[in-house]
């Protein structure tokens, strides 16, 4: 692969990690109320999935989801009802607990958090149709398809799991003020509905 091609896929790449989505706002609702190493966790499992995606684009299975579209809209679904479900149990939770005077983060769900991230790029088929579109303007036909398809995945993971550390690391600094039980049902709430809402969108889109 050229160096100009490269840096091309590394700058666009970066603009897709930095652009506000469903993996932002489940890194910041994993920071918010499960702790630092959560929000890390889930920025490890964002990544991962980026390599599932990118092993089934290699191997052209992406290419059946997105054809078949009976498949594409089952998988559109299931992520949209995932979405949804996180969404809704965040504001549920919320309001059960909105009566505790103090607040105080679990402990031991950095697996869980690990799985939702995971989880979040795999039941995405956009992400799918981009690891299908865009991965192949960056390979050369004579190289080996999945093998070069992983190595370039592994910068978008670099760039994802750093930017969504960061984000995470900026939550744990001011936690001592997100702490505060009225701050926290505000952003919790907020999380849990805009998750909610991206999910719906991914349902009736197109």
């Amino acid at each position: 692969m050229l160096t100009e091609n490269l840096a091309a896929y590394t700058v666009a790449v970066a603009i897709l990690t930095l652009i506000p989505g469903a993996d932002t706002m489940l890194v910041l609702r994993n920071a918010l109320t499960r702790g630092r190493l959560a929000g890390v966790a889930t920025a490890f499992g964002i990544g991962c999935g980026l390599f599932v995606q990118a092993t089934l684009s290699g191997l052209g299975l992406a290419t059946i989801v997105v054809r078949a579209a009976e498949l594409y809209h089952t998988v559109k679904l299931a992520g949209a009802l995932y979405l949804i479900g996180l969404g809704v149990w965040t504001i549920m939770t919320t309001w059960r607990q909105r009566a505790a005077p103090e607040f105080h983060l679990p402990t031991g769900q950095e697996r869980h958090a690990f799985i939702e991230g995971v989880l979040s790029n795999v039941l995405n088929p956009k992400v799918a149709v981009f690891y299908l579109a865009f991965l192949p303007q960056f390979i050369d036909p004579r190289d080996p398809i999945l093998t070069t398809a992983l190595a370039l995945t592994t910068i978008h993971f670099a760039l994802s799991v750093l930017w969504f550390s960061t984000l995470t690391v900026v939550v744990a600094g001011v936690s001592g003020w997100l702490r505060q039980a009225a701050v926290r049902r505000r952003l919790n709430y907020a999380t849990g509905a805009v998750l909610a809402v991206l999910g719906m969108r991914m349902a009736v889109e197109s």
